[in-house]
């Protein structure tokens, strides 16, 4: 087998951009973390929750 018989050609990927959500959304993430803290919930269990709500998360194929 030849090296250029199976050329190595680059494959799609992934883009992951990270936007803010508008600012009531982001309260609303925040306010319920900070009850959820309060009640006494795990830290690792609240904030990314928190965060799924308060930044809108997008894949996209590229």
């Amino acid at each position: 087998m030849e090296p250029t018989e199976n050329a190595m050609v680059p494959r799609p990927g992934l883009r992951i951009d990270l936007l803010p959500r508008e600012l009531h959304v982001g309260i609303i993430g925040v306010g319920g973390a900070t009850l959820a803290l309060w009640v006494g919930a795990e830290l690792l269990a609240v904030l990314p929750l928190a965060f799924l709500v308060s930044v809108r998360v997008r894949i996209r194929r590229i």
